[in-house]
C-alpha cells in the first residue's frame, strides 16, 4: 500500500495544475450575458431550421436580433397554425444554463409585415436523450411574443432551462405567415450536474404542494434524469407559505417523515465527470413551530459508476435549533472526496424536512479513473473521521448565532449596571445636598441666651453675685443636689428641688454682711441647660 501511494504521488503531483480545474457554482443572478446570436458569436452553421420560404434571404441564419442583413429575418415556408410545427434551432455544443429569450419580427426595413405573437421553446441535452418542451410556472408552454415587427419582446426565464440545444417555434391561434429573429441568455452549466434523482415531494394539507415542478425528467414516486428546483438558484423565502400567494417563489421541495416509514430521504447527483469535492450546500427550512427543522443527520456517499458507493461516507449531524427559526444554508465538508457520483441520505428531526437548493463547490478531474483507484487514493489519504464532522453553516451559523445571543446578553448586562450605577450615584448625590430634617439634638436643645430670660419685677433688683450659692457648710450648689434622670428628656427639665437649710437656725449677726435668701418656689427658676 505504501508502494502504491508513492506511485500515486509521483504521477499525480506534476500533473496537479493540468488536471485540477477550479469551478464555481453558476449564480443565476450573474448568468444573464446575450449567448451570442446578435454579436455572431454563434456561427451560421450552428443555426439551423425546420424550413425557409426562401432560404438565401429568410434563411435561419438571417433570424439573429436587431439584425436587418437580406430579408431581416427567418421565415418558415409554411404558415403557422395550432397544428404546425416550424422551428429554428440553436446548436450551443455544451451545455448552458439559459435564463432568458428574445424575439423580433421581420421589419425588413421598413417593408415586413410579419411577426409571432406567441411561441413555444423546446429544448435538449445529452441526459435527457430526448427534445422536452419548456413550461413556466406561470404561463405554461406559450410565450409571450411580439405586437410589431420592430420592438423586442425578451423573457426571464423561471425556471431556467438546461440545454445544449434550443428551438423557437412560432404560433398562432389562427393561420398566418410569420417571421422571426431571436437570441438567447445564459451562462456556461460550470455546476456539471447532469441530473439528479429523488422522491417526489408530498402535500401538506389540502393547500401545499412541496414538488419539484420545473424537474424535466421522469415523473413518478421516483424523479429521474432531470434537472429541476433544486439546482436553478433561487432560493424561497423564511416562511413556507408565501410562495403559494405567489407562484414564481415556489422553490421548497419537501418530503414527510411519516409517510416513509421514517427513512431517510435520498438524493443523488449525476455529474458530467469525475470530480473532486469540497463543499456542499443545503438550503433548508427551520420552522419548527410548523414541525419543519432542518435534518437531523445527513450522509455522503461517492462513486464513480453510479452503482458502487465504497469508502466510508461523510457523516454530518447537524444540532438542533429550537431558537432561531429563519432557512438557512448548511455547508458541510467534503474533504476533497473524489466521485461521478454523489448520494445524500437526510434523516428526519421533525415530521418535515424542506429542501430549496442543493450546489457543489467542485473542480474537475482529467484522466481514466475506476472504483479501485478511487479507493486507493481516498485511502492514502486517510482522512480523520472526526474532522468530517466538522462543517459550517453560513460561516458556522450556529456558533454565529450563539455568539450574537451571548453578546447581546452580555449587552444587556452591562447596561443594566451601568443604569444602577447612575441611579446609586444621583441618589447618593441628592441625599448630600438636602438638608436634615430631623435636628441635631444640641440644636434642637439649644439653653436661652441670659439676656432673653425674662426676670420677674420682684426679683429685679437682684444682682447675680447676690444669688450666688453662700459659702456655709450646709448648703449644696442646686446642680449637686438634682437628681439625676434617667432619661435625656428628664435630665434637660428636671425640676431644682427645695433648699432645706442645714442647720435649723442662722442668726444674721453672725455674718459681717448679712444678706437675705428667699426662697424660691418650687420651679419657678429652673437651671436653663449650660448655666
Amino acid at each position: 500500500m505504501r508502494k502504491i501511494r508513492e506511485n500515486l504521488a509521483i504521477f499525480f503531483v506534476p500533473l496537479v495544475p493540468l488536471l485540477f480545474a477550479d469551478v464555481q457554482s453558476v449564480e443565476p443572478s450573474q448568468c444573464i450575458a446575450p449567448l451570442g446570436m446578435q454579436s455572431g458569436a454563434i456561427k451560421n452553421q450552428d443555426i439551423t431550421a425546420s424550413s425557409s420560404f426562401d432560404h438565401g434571404n429568410v434563411g435561419p441564419h438571417h433570424g439573429r436580433v436587431r439584425n436587418e442583413l437580406n430579408g431581416g429575418a427567418w421565415c418558415p415556408q409554411n404558415q403557422a397554425t395550432p397544428e404546425t410545427r416550424e422551428w429554428i434551432e440553436i446548436d450551443l455544443h455544451i451545455v448552458h444554463m439559459i435564463t432568458a429569450t428574445e424575439i423580433q419580427g421581420r421589419f425588413g426595413n421598413g417593408q415586413g409585415v410579419e411577426y409571432a405573437e406567441q411561441y413555444v421553446l423546446e429544448y435538449y441535452r445529452p441526459s435527457l436523450n430526448k427534445w422536452v418542451r419548456y413550461r413556466s410556472k406561470v404561463n405554461g408552454h406559450l410565450l409571450k411574443g411580439n405586437v410589431n415587427t420592430y420592438l423586442e419582446e425578451k423573457t426571464i426565464l423561471d425556471p431556467p432551462i438546461w440545454a445544449s440545444k434550443i428551438r423557437f417555434l412560432p404560433y398562432s391561434a389562427i393561420q398566418r405567415f410569420v417571421c422571426m429573429r431571436v437570441e438567447i441568455y445564459g451562462c456556461k452549466w460550470s455546476d456539471g450536474i447532469e441530473s439528479y434523482s429523488m422522491p417526489e415531494g408530498d402535500k401538506r394539507g389540502t393547500n401545499w404542494e412541496f414538488r419539484d415542478f420545473a424537474y424535466d425528467g421522469q415523473r413518478g414516486m421516483i424523479l429521474k434524469h432531470g434537472l429541476g428546483q433544486l439546482v436553478d438558484g433561487q432560493t424561497s423565502p423564511d416562511d413556507f407559505r408565501l410562495p403559494f400567494q405567489e407562484i414564481s417563489l415556489q422553490n421548497w421541495i419537501g418530503w414527510k417523515n411519516d409517510t416513509r416509514s421514517h427513512q431517510p430521504i435520498e438524493i443523488v447527483f449525476d455529474f458530467d465527470k469525475p470530480r473532486e469535492f469540497r463543499t456542499v450546500h443545503l438550503y433548508t427550512n427551520n420552522q419548527f413551530l410548523r414541525d419543519i427543522q432542518v435534518f437531523s443527520c445527513v450522509k455522503i456517499y461517492f462513486s464513480l459508476d453510479g452503482e458502487h458507493y465504497k469508502g466510508d461516507p461523510i457523516v454530518y449531524e447537524y444540532i438542533e435549533d429550537r431558537i432561531f427559526d429563519n432557512a438557512r444554508n448548511v455547508t458541510v465538508k467534503l474533504h476533497h472526496r473524489m466521485g461521478k457520483f454523489v448520494k445524500l441520505q437526510l434523516y428526519f428531526a421533525a415530521k418535515w424536512i424542506l429542501i430549496s437548493e442543493i450546489n457543489f463547490e467542485s473542480s474537475i478531474i482529467a484522466g481514466n479513473f475506476t472504483e479501485e483507484t478511487t479507493e486507493e487514493v481516498i485511502d492514502s489519504k486517510k482522512f480523520n473521521m472526526s474532522e468530517n464532522l466538522v462543517t459550517t453553516s453560513n460561516s458556522d451559523h450556529m456558533g454565529v448565532y450563539i455568539g450574537i445571543s451571548i453578546g447581546v446578553l452580555l449587552l444587556l448586562v452591562c447596561l443594566v449596571g451601568i443604569m444602577i450605577f447612575v441611579i446609586v450615584q444621583q441618589r447618593k448625590y441628592k441625599n448630600m445636598q438636602r438638608p436634615s430634617q430631623i435636628a441635631d439634638k444640641g440644636t434642637l436643645y439649644q439653653p436661652a441666651p441670659l439676656d432673653l430670660i425674662n426676670m420677674s419685677s420682684d426679683y429685679a433688683d437682684i444682682q447675680d453675685f447676690e444669688y450666688a450659692v453662700p459659702l456655709q457648710d450646709g448648703y449644696a450648689s442646686p446642680s449637686d443636689s438634682i437628681a439625676k434622670p434617667s432619661c435625656l428628656s428628664q435630665q434637660y427639665y428636671a425640676e431644682i428641688p427645695d433648699f432645706i437649710p442645714a442647720s435649723p437656725t442662722l442668726r444674721m449677726s453672725d455674718s459681717p454682711n448679712p444678706r437675705r435668701y428667699n426662697r424660691s418656689p418650687p420651679g419657678r427658676y429652673m437651671n436653663p441647660i449650660g448655666l
